[in-house]
């Protein structure tokens, strides 16, 4: 992301794309991801090495694809939403209160 004060900053292409997750029981991924691809996935779909009792109280499995490896992470609900936050220390201040531009999908949003 480009900040107001870089060259060649636009707002039109100087944005985060921020993906929450709440309610973890169980996160198995890298570091760093590139080019991936999410989805939900029914619990017969997870691996046999991941114990299915992390999915109970009506938790979401979800695939992450990348470089043609899958991971998973079980979750209460995931959202993937943009924001034009000039400021890197969003995440650690909690009164900073982050507001999404756009929600692009979220767990908890009437599907159509």
């Amino acid at each position: 992301m480009l900040y107001s004060d870089d060259r060649d900053y636009s707002s039109e292409n100087s944005f985060n794309i921020d993906i929450e997750i709440w309610d973890v029981t169980y996160i198995g991924i890298p570091t760093s991801l590139d080019n991936i691809e999410i989805k939900e996935i029914a619990i017969d779909l997870l691996p046999p090495d991941i114990d299915k009792d992390l999915c109970k109280f009506n938790r979401k499995i979800f695939e992450i694809i990348s470089d043609n490896k899958k991971y998973y992470i079980i979750s209460g609900g995931l959202l993937i939403a943009t924001n034009h936050w000039d400021r890197e220390d969003r995440i650690f201040n909690y009164n900073l209160n982050l507001q999404h531009d756009k929600i692009i999908f979220s767990t908890n949003a009437k599907q159509e």
